[in-house]
């Protein structure tokens, strides 16, 4: 079955309409805005990312297990990135560049999504603390031979048990073009409950339930994935969500 995207390809979103909407988006930090507004400025978040995604073609998956599944087994760069960037990254010619001003510093992993699968990307969401209203993204380019990317001496130590092998720091330019995936995560309990699945639906209701009950528990992470239409249509038509 193919993987269906909420909506398709209708516009081009051009810099201008992007910038324009993207200002009607509340920046307050999270922990400052009441808590009865919170779900509210969060989904708005979500939506205006998910929209914009599938405008310019991304195709959305629920399950990242497929989604990874369309990616060629190569090595690819994944990162985590402050949300503002993808809009510049897509709709400009140039995209945009991560340099250092001082020290340089890890901040990315080298992925193959064949070979190191869902678990290998989970680094990139450490090396990176921005986010917006909650929402955390990773983006996932290709690895060109001519990329300044090397590994950090405190970068590939085990830091608490966690294999930080493949964590790497680049720097360089990001152009649309080199886009292959972009991951979107949002708290659980404030993403919008119409899209949710029926497993996330019922992770969350048993979260809901170990709270009240006063058991500590970790926070549900809902994760979307969106795939760039430049991978081949007929990879994708194999897969479910």
């Amino acid at each position: 079955m193919r993987e269906i995207p909420h909506r398709q390809f209708l516009a081009e979103v051009t810099p201008t309409t992007t910038i324009k909407q993207l200002e009607h988006i509340s920046q307050t930090p999270l922990h400052q805005v009441p808590a009865e507004k919170k779900s509210e400025i969060v989904s708005e978040t979500f939506f205006f990312f998910k929209d914009f995604l599938v405008a310019n073609g991304f195709t959305e998956y629920t399950n990242l297990q497929n989604a990874y599944k369309t990616l060629p087994p190569k090595q690819f760069i994944a990162r985590r990135e402050n949300p503002l960037q993808i809009f510049p990254l897509l709709t400009q010619e140039n995209g945009y560049s991560i340099d250092f001003q001082d020290n340089r510093y890890a901040n990315c992993v080298v992925w193959n999504p064949a070979t190191d699968g869902a678990r290998g990307i989970f680094n990139a969401y450490m090396e990176g603390f921005t986010s917006l209203n909650g929402i955390v993204t990773v983006i996932v380019f290709e690895h060109r031979t001519d990329d300044d990317i090397i590994a950090m001496e405190d970068s590939i130590q085990n830091f608490y048990g966690l294999d930080r092998s493949r964590v790497r720091s680049f720097q360089g330019s990001v152009t649309a073009d080199r886009v292959r995936c972009i991951n979107i995560r949002v708290p659980g309990h404030l993403f919008p409950e119409e899209e949710l699945t029926e497993t996330e639906q019922d992770k969350l209701d048993e979260y809901y339930e170990a709270k009240e009950s006063g058991k500590r528990i970790d926070p549900v992470m809902i994760h979307r994935s969106y795939i760039s239409p430049r991978m081949h249509e007929n990879e994708k038509d194999t897969l479910t969500k």
